[in-house]
């Protein structure tokens, strides 16, 4: 997968950007305040419905504006066939989806077609954060590799929600133990596509983390949401006193954490900021080439500020790692000057208080 054309209009200090990036490595390079990290966030914003910066999307609407709009023309590997997808938003208004000319109502269905990985200088929060991020990322990849899985987890926010009313409406025991049978049902089929995804990816983290962090010994273990020498199912009906109490239901598998641990400590308290950048990089890479592996679909990559804690020798690895992905990549840089080969298609993108410089 990788786009062939991106226009942004009106996004942060971006009046209108159109240029038909590389399906290899992209460079946006200029001076603080250009632009470049508005272009990463603007591509997200694109697949994603949010920005990874965590802004409201108010404050990326350009000034004296009253929208912003996002375009690509998304091609996947080896197939003819080309998406054109868009998004738009103003000010007080719902978000505008277009896949192809014509208006959808689902953010899902533009998931579908655009996949991005992010590493960006706030990322280490994947590990030194809560566990809903965590939790994220393992379902970024069972989504993409398991057909099955949207409609589970789909269903699954459904009957919780509904528990969770009937908690705070004092309903029957009778009225709660129908909803419990379908939740613990989903919740498992859920944990079970998880288990079977991490399995799979310690293989690829194993191998990344030796590059990144040969010194450390990582282990990365799921905890599903609850006790599993104990149903479910019984937990729900044990704790449902608990559970009225607390307003929402205390077990499933929306309580699920991946838990990362250096030498059986949790890594998010003994790796220091710059070997925590290595090791998010070491895990979104690792998906990435799973992704590739088991679909022969490729992700795109952004990774925003290179320079930001990693040292010459941390960003050979990493880009030398997503040369071998054969993914498309859009890397923000003040410089223009990379590590990169001759051999490798590049397209460089300079920028200036907002505005194309050249590329």
């Amino acid at each position: 997968m990788f786009l062939s054309r991106l226009v942004i209009s009106d996004f942060r200090n971006l009046e209108m950007l159109d240029f038909k990036p590389a399906p290899g490595f992209n460079v946006i390079y200029g001076p603080n305040g250009s632009g470049k990290s508005s272009v990463l966030e603007a591509v997200s914003y694109l697949a994603l419905g949010r920005s990874f910066r965590g802004y409201n999307y108010q404050y990326l609407i350009k000034n004296g504006r009253k929208s912003f709009s996002v375009f690509a023309s998304v091609n996947e590997n080896h197939a003819a066939l080309t998406d054109n997808i868009g998004i738009a938003k103003g000010r007080g208004e719902d978000l505008q989806i277009k896949i192809n000319g014509s208006k959808v109502q689902r953010l899902i269905d533009l998931v579908d077609k655009i996949c991005v990985q992010i590493i960006h200088p706030q990322g280490i929060e994947l590990v030194t954060q809560g566990p809903e991020l965590r939790r994220n990322f393992i379902d970024w990849g069972v989504y993409y590799s398991e057909p099955k899985f949207k409609d589970l987890w789909f269903n699954y926010k459904r009957v919780i929600k509904q528990r969770n009313i009937l908690l705070k409406s004092k309903a029957s025991d009778f009225e709660i133990s129908v909803w419990d049978d379908l939740l613990s049902s989903l919740s498992e089929k859920i944990d079970e596509f998880r288990c079977s995804y991490l399995e799979k990816l310690n293989v690829f983290l194993s191998a990344q983390c030796e590059q990144f962090l040969p010194k450390f010994s990582l282990k990365f273990e799921l905890h599903s949401g609850w006790n599993k020498d104990f149903k479910l199912r019984d937990l729900l009906a044990q704790n449902l006193e608990k559970d009225r109490v607390l307003g929402y239901t205390f077990y499933g598998c929306h309580r699920a954490d991946l838990k990362i641990k250096s030498d059986s400590v949790s890594a998010g308290a003994t790796l220091s900021r710059g070997q925590l950048k290595l090791l998010v990089c070491a895990m979104r890479l690792a998906q990435g080439l799973l992704l590739k592996h088991e679909t022969g679909r490729s992700c795109i990559y952004l990774i925003d500020d290179l320079n930001s804690e990693l040292d010459s020798n941390s960003q050979k690895i990493l880009l030398e790692n997503l040369k071998q992905c054969s993914c498309q990549v859009f890397i923000t840089n003040i410089s223009r000057e990379m590590m990169l080969n001759n051999d490798v298609d590049i397209c460089y993108v300079g920028l200036n208080n907002g505005f194309l410089e050249n590329s």
